[in-house]
């Protein structure tokens, strides 16, 4: 903004340099005031300037809750507290490198190992997906009371799946067996990192990119220790209508439909993150999922990755997942296992990379 200099006055014109003051400055003065109105209306105001005393660490009156300028009425955040270490943290940053893992050969034990889990989980789930073939909308729903039947075989113990609680539900991942640098991507954070929180305290060296189109609280939950992005994952750039949980809904757990800007799933991984190897990939997108699922096949190197299906959400999508299963085991790129329901058309599932011998190589080799 350019300011003009005043006409300089003497003394016999001190009122007419007052009123040229105020007629120039006056309607600054009411823009600034209405601002800070309008701020604590939707923020709420401080305790320390409601009442005219200080803010003693951001508390509020509860004593549990710390008031957060850009949360409003929405999610409270509470206050920090130091947390301990998983014991596998430091068995786990005492690793022997992975190395050049594109050179590293995997080892005849773990080949033979994945070639029983392919066949076993095969035999299991061919003959149950079979009988959806072309029924696309009875596979999602009857999803988890059969295929999770296959979730039994013995075999999968050897994979040493282990869990990750958030909240709401439960994240899976196998372990690395050696010592680098480890990738974690969550595509919709929901207001809910305390799965990321657990897996940064329990595996050393990992990095986080986070993304959800709602900001807050999501920005300042993800960004306690990973970098986020405030847009939604797609498969075409734009401005997407997708079922989102607005900040308000913190109670309630109510999601709407609401318009975000969109960026491509690709885009995302290869071009702003510059990834060629994801080691965790955490899908949650309340549908949005069913854009970019044929990409997974050649796409992206995932090495493991939990995915939420909300075919009730969009039916549309009962078609996408249905040829999606159909390619995986055709392919035997994926096995799949931990089905769960987590609602009425609405269910998780864990995918386990078998095939690419990096990811191998980083998670069964014996160092």
């Amino acid at each position: 903004m350019r300011y003009d200099k005043l006409p300089l006055l003497d003394q016999s014109s001190s009122s007419s340099f007052g009123m040229i003051a105020m007629k120039r400055y006056l309607p600054i003065v009411i823009l600034i005031v209405l601002s800070v109105t309008m701020y604590w209306m939707y923020t709420g105001v401080p305790e320390g300037v409601r009442g005219g005393t200080s803010r003693v660490n951001r508390r509020t009156e509860m004593g549990s809750e710390v008031w957060d300028t850009m949360d409003g009425e929405g999610y409270q955040f509470k206050e920090e507290v130091d947390r301990a270490l998983d014991p596998r943290y430091h068995q786990l940053n005492r690793l022997p490198s992975c190395g050049d893992l594109s050179t590293t050969g995997v080892k005849q034990d773990v080949i033979n190992l994945m070639e029983s889990v392919k066949k076993q989980f095969s035999d299991c789930i061919t003959p149950i997906v079979n009988q959806w073939k072309g029924r696309a909308k009875e596979m999602n729903l009857e999803w988890v009371s059969k295929a999770s039947i296959c979730d039994k075989l013995p075999i999968f113990e050897d994979l040493k799946v282990i869990p990750f609680n958030n909240q709401h539900e439960t994240k899976w991942a196998v372990l690395p067996k050696c010592k680098e640098e480890n990738i974690l991507v969550t595509l919709g954070v929901g207001h809910d990192t305390t799965a990321e929180e657990l897996l940064n305290r329990t595996i050393p060296n990992t990095k986080f990119y986070g993304a959800d189109p709602i900001i807050e609280p999501n920005r300042q939950m993800y960004s306690a220790f990973g970098k986020f992005f405030p847009f939604a994952i797609g498969k075409q750039p734009g401005f997407t209508k997708f079922r989102v949980l607005p900040n308000q809904s913190q109670k309630t757990r109510k999601y709407i439909y609401q318009d975000v800007t969109t960026i491509p799933f690709l885009y995302f991984l290869h071009d702003i993150l510059k990834l060629q190897k994801i080691d965790f990939a955490w899908i949650d997108i309340e549908g949005g999922e069913f854009e970019f699922l044929d990409q997974i096949h050649h796409e992206v190197k995932f090495c493991q990755f939990n995915m939420e299906v909300h075919s009730r959400f969009a039916p549309a999508g009962a078609q996408v997942f249905h040829d999606f299963i159909f390619k995986v085991l055709e392919e035997q790129k994926y096995v799949f296992l931990q089905s769960m329901h987590t609602g009425g058309g609405v269910h998780r599932m864990f995918f386990l990379n078998v095939q690419d011998r990096e990811c191998l190589a980083k998670y069964f080799n014996n160092y």
